[in-house]
């Protein structure tokens, strides 16, 4: 991970960068250290660029079934759903939690409340960070998806920002 404040090459994963002590995963300044067009944008521009009105999470109870939720996920042809007890996060379940965390034993777990297959307490990106911010933060935690607290809640995935960088491409 390359300091964006002072250049330094850090180790993966690391939250602060060991040589200017700057955070790396809540960038508070953006130096440049480019020229490229896309790489300039993903510095500077907010999350709130990023994703359309399917971005819009589905919000689900913790008690809900797996198998209730993925039938809900495909109806709605969502690849996530976001878990909420009363105004609470609580939790995120996607297409790779079903994979991971349901279909890992056989015959898969579909009965089971989906506060057992969720991801717990995500991390809550906002629509003013950087979208270098979640490519971090996916990156570092080997998501492919980011709650965005917005009004209403969304749900980005490696997808959109990737339908954002060929934007920016086709922009030129």
């Amino acid at each position: 991970m390359i300091c964006p404040a002072c250049g330094y090459e850090n180790i993966k994963g690391s939250d602060l960068c060991e040589n200017c002590k700057t955070s790396l995963t809540r960038f508070e300044v953006h130096k440049p250290v480019t020229n490229s067009k896309i790489e300039k944008a993903i510095l500077k521009d907010k999350l709130e660029k990023v994703g359309k009105e399917n971005s819009i999470a589905l919000l689900v109870s913790p008690d809900r079934s797996v198998k209730d939720i993925i039938k809900i996920m495909l109806e709605n042809k969502k690849c996530s759903v976001v878990i909420m007890e009363g105004d609470s996060i609580e939790g995120i379940f996607t297409e790779r939690s079903f994979l991971k965390r349901v279909c890992n034993e056989f015959p898969p777990k579909l009965a089971i409340p989906i506060k057992e297959a969720m991801l717990k307490k995500p991390e809550i990106l906002k629509p003013s960070d950087s979208v270098v911010d979640a490519l971090h933060y996916m990156e570092v935690g080997g998501y492919t998806y980011a709650i965005i607290d917005n009004d209403p809640l969304r749900v980005i995935n490696i997808r959109d920002i990737l339908e954002y960088i060929v934007e920016l491409e086709l922009k030129k």
